[in-house]
């Protein structure tokens, strides 16, 4: 659609990509390519469609009503898989704490075994071995050591 405006009647103006011409009776807007005249005095031409400033808002409301209706069931689609996602978080969560626990009572188990064992052991010597006071004193220091770093490795704390 072509529109000469005559440039004592009409001003021009750049806005968001679109030329807005103001005239007598109103603003209208050019949505093409706005040809400046290039003799003084000459209006300018739209190369493309001419549409009143309340035509294009109303156009544009419902261009932008109909995306908006278009991107609700993505953002429908995003929260669902969120809470799936959120749901799997805890149960992995949930397991991990369980796992960790049992791991802390096979370790508390493993050391007290390891404790139950080694003291039998050295319980279980002979008494001649024993009858030496001072290796049955090192012998009675070693095992204390083995037992103290048993707990202190193996107590699931």
């Amino acid at each position: 659609m072509f529109f000469w405006a005559s440039s004592v009647q009409s001003q021009t103006q750049e806005i968001g990509g679109y030329t807005v011409i103001r005239g007598g009776s109103g603003s209208i807007i050019c949505v093409g390519r706005w040809i400046p005249s290039t003799e003084p005095g000459r209006p300018g031409v739209c190369d493309g469609q001419m549409a009143d400033v309340s035509q294009l808002t109303a156009i544009s409301t419902r261009q932008t009503a109909d995306r908006l209706d278009q991107l609700l069931p993505v953002l429908e689609s995003m929260d669902q898989k969120l809470a799936d996602s959120n749901a799997q978080i805890e149960r992995l969560i949930e397991a991990t704490i369980n796992t960790q626990a049992s791991i802390n009572r096979q370790v508390e188990q493993v050391g007290e075994l390891m404790h139950d064992t080694i003291s039998s052991r050295v319980d279980a010597l002979s008494r001649r071995v024993l009858a030496n006071d001072t290796f049955k004193r090192e012998l009675e220091k070693l095992k204390q050591d083995i037992l103290t770093d048993l707990k202190k490795n193996y107590s699931g704390e």
